[in-house]
Parts: C-alpha cells; structure tokens; sequence
C-alpha cells in the first residue's frame, strides 16, 4: 500500500492558509495524479491557536474542494512540529499497511540541515524496515 504525507505550514491568524501551504498542497494533488497513492495523510495540529483551526483540516477541505476524494484522505491533527509529523504519521501509515510513504513537501522544507523531515521519518521508520520511503517536492 502507497501512503502519502502531506507535511502542513502554519496557518494565518484568521485560519487561512500561507501560500508555502497553498504550493504544498497543489503538489499534493499532482502527486495523487501521478502516483494514485492509497491514502494521503494530512499532518499539521493546531499551530496557530488564533487560527482556531488545525492545518491537517484546513488542507482536508482544500484538497476535497479540488476533487480530491475525502475518503482517501486522513487528517493527523495533532503534530505541531516536524518531528512530531513523523511520530504522528508513521504508525497511521503502519496502520494503514503500508509498504511505502511519499514525504511530500516544499524543497526549502525537505532541504533544509535542522528538523530535517526526511531525516526525521527515516528515524522513525527504523523501527519499520518494510516500509520505503520516498520524496515528491519541487
């Protein structure tokens, strides 16, 4: 089973979503076109209190608003951290019997030396040989 992760970005003040998050989530929907993944995880809590709202629900109604259908979708809503992202997400994607995770997110995030998120899964997925991990970004 493919699993995707959607990583989330911190949500404006009156819950609207930052354009980092907007990108994400249109590489989200070229990601499901290209590679039909079994289920989308959608990882992002409540970073913004003001915001009232959690990113991973946030990216749920964008994505089922693009024709995204809402049942391949799972809303992690608790992670406020990257690497809490990767704690959250991979035993969902256990769960889910997965053989592989897409880590999805903006080049800037998946590049960057601190909080790492593809160093973050790898260390997670440790504990889960099995499963593979791969990177859609752009």
């Amino acid at each position: 089973m493919h699993v995707a992760v959607i990583l989330g970005y911190r949500l404006n003040d009156d819950g609207t979503m930052a354009p980092t998050l907007v990108e994400r989530l249109q590489m989200a929907i070229r990601l499901n076109k290209a590679f039909n993944p079994d289920k989308i995880i959608l990882s992002g809590g409540v970073a913004n209190a003001k915001a009232g709202v959690s990113e991973a629900q946030r990216m749920h109604d964008y994505l089922v608003a693009q024709g995204v259908e809402s049942s391949k979708l799972v809303v992690e809503d608790k992670s406020m951290t990257t690497k809490q992202n990767a704690e959250f997400s991979v035993p969902i994607a256990c769960q889910l019997g997965a053989t592989e995770i897409l880590l999805c997110s903006s080049l800037s995030h998946v590049t960057r030396w601190y909080l790492n998120p593809i160093s973050l899964f790898k260390k997670q997925l440790k504990q889960h040989p099995q499963i593979k991990l791969s990177v859609f970004t752009e």
